[in-house]
Formats: C-alpha cells, structure tokens, sequence
C-alpha cells in the first residue's frame, strides 16, 4: 500500500467547546479539508496541566441514509490520535499524504489528539518505522469502558468523555522528558512561525544542525521537518480557499511565500491529490475519490 492510500481516520474535528483552557498549540480543524457534511463534531480543549501530552479531545456522531457513504479527507497533524468507537478502539499514527475515513450508517467516535512529542509514550518505537500504522491503547480497559457508556447516553455525554479521557491522561504527565518537551516545542514553531522557510531556519531556532533536527522528528513525530513546514502552508491553503473563494490562487501561492503559483499547484495537488481549483470547485460537489482526479492543472 501507498503511503498516500493508507487510510487514517481520526484526524478530523468541527464545532469547537472549550474544557478549561485549551493547552499547548490549542484547538484546531486546519485538517479538514470538507468541514460541514452528515458528521456533527465537537472539540474540547484541556487546561494547563496537559499542555505537553495532549491537545484536543474530540468527537463525532454521523447518520447517513441506508447505501449512503460519506468521505472524510483530512491532512494530518504530525500527532498520533486515540479513537475508540462502540466496536473498536485504537492509537493511530499519522500518514504522510491525503488521510480519509468513508463513514456509513449510524456511529460515533471518540478520541484525543496528543500533542507531538507525547506519542512515544502511548505508541513506544520508532515513530518513522511506525507511519501510518495503528497500534493497541496501552492501559486503557477502564478508558473504553467510560467512553462506550458515556457515549450510550447520547449528547450530554460530551462532557463525561472529556473528563474519562482527562483522567486516564493524567499519569502520563509526569512521564514527559526533556525530549517530548523539545519535540512539542519544534513542532508548535513549524505550525506559527510563517517566518520559517526552510528546515535549516528551523534547525537553527533551535541550536541543532539539519542532520540532528531530522533524525529527532522521524524518531519521534514520524517526519520530517520538511514535511512540518510543507504541512502548515498546505493547512493555511486550504483554509484560505475554502473562506475566499474570491482570491486568486497567484494571491495565495505568494501570501504563503511560495516561489510562484506553479511551485504552489505542484505542492498542493502532490498531497491533496488534485489542483486547487479542483479543490475549490469540489467544496460545491461530493469531493472525488483520488484515483479519480484528473492531472493537476491551476
């Protein structure tokens, strides 16, 4: 399989709520790249205390006709993400290229996205052996038995499933080093720093030659900081398409700093799968499946 077919289906977040104050890089849905749709989601922030292990609960319900499917593409986070749903529960690592999910019928999911570095202490390894696998939840019985019953209870459960999910993160704080708070620390700065244009910028922000900066985040993240980088422009471009329908795609190549439009087209369609204005035309339509997307032309 194709890093780019693999399917990673936890990634996607809507409608936001706050529990407490959101911690570490805070909430976010930059990932979806069809927000709206059948799927009803909620994120929940977390306080202070887990800024270094997790940033987001969330959770999804859809209902969908009978033979009705609906696909969720999504562009990960470098973040691995614990679902759990009624007959399943899983660690799901991240995927270099265009992730999705085809939901069916009536369900529901729930999970946390961890922060960056905080992976390895729920998914042990090598994090760049490991791309875009899933792997079992380490100690977490009582977890998935919270959830599933909160999630039976229908809507007002949301609050219950953020504190499950609060509770059984909570000994996982003080297994943080000084290298989970690092790797956080590289990664929040790749997501805001629009400043930061190369992985040497990067590495020099931070005292550590290319070299170190990229064998660190393929140990730890499971990329690159290539694709850090890469990852918050196409996050940026995608948003900035779908809430401006009106700006030319030569205004947003040179906003996110691309060389020019074509550059900006190349790097859009090699991870997205299509141009942008395919992109665009597809947010009035059902989004096409990959293999059917035509040659990328802007």
């Amino acid at each position: 399989m194709n890093e780019a077919d693999k399917v990673d289906p936890y990634h996607s977040v809507m409608s936001t709520q706050r529990h407490g104050n959101a911690a570490g890089a805070g909430v976010t849905a930059k990932g979806q790249l069809r927000p709206g749709g059948p799927v009803s989601m909620v994120r929940v922030g977390f306080d202070a205390r887990f800024e270094d292990v997790a940033r987001q609960v969330w959770i999804g319900r859809w209902h969908l006709p009978p033979g009705v499917q609906h696909r969720q593409p999504v562009l990960n986070y470098p973040a691995v993400n614990i679902a759990i749903e009624a007959d399943r529960a899983a660690a799901y690592l991240p995927v270099r290229g265009l992730a999705e999910k085809i939901l069916a019928g009536d369900g529901w999911v729930a999970g946390v996205m961890l922060r960056p570095g905080a992976g390895v202490l729920f998914v042990p390894g090598d994090h760049g052996e490991l791309l875009g696998t899933e792997a079992p939840i380490r100690e977490a019985n009582e977890l998935v038995r919270r959830v599933r019953g909160a999630m039976s209870g229908g809507e007002v459960a949301d609050a219950e499933v953020a504190t499950s999910f609060e509770d059984w993160l909570d000994p996982f704080i003080d297994r943080v080093d000084d290298e989970v708070r690092l790797v956080n620390a590289i990664c929040d700065t790749a997501e805001r720093d629009t400043d930061l244009r190369t992985s040497r910028d990067l590495a020099e922000r931070f005292g550590l030659s290319e070299r170190s900066l990229q064998r660190l985040l393929r140990r730890r993240v499971g990329m690159g900081p290539k694709w850090l980088l890469q990852r918050r422009r196409l996050h940026a471009a995608a948003a900035r398409i779908r809430e401006c329908p009106d700006d030319s795609f030569a205004d947003i190549a040179a906003d996110l700093q691309y060389s020019d439009q074509a550059h900006f087209t190349r790097d859009f369609a090699s991870v997205v799968g299509c141009a942008p204005s395919a992109y665009r035309r597809s947010l009035n339509s059902p989004m096409p499946r990959r293999a059917d997307w035509q040659p990328c032309r802007s």
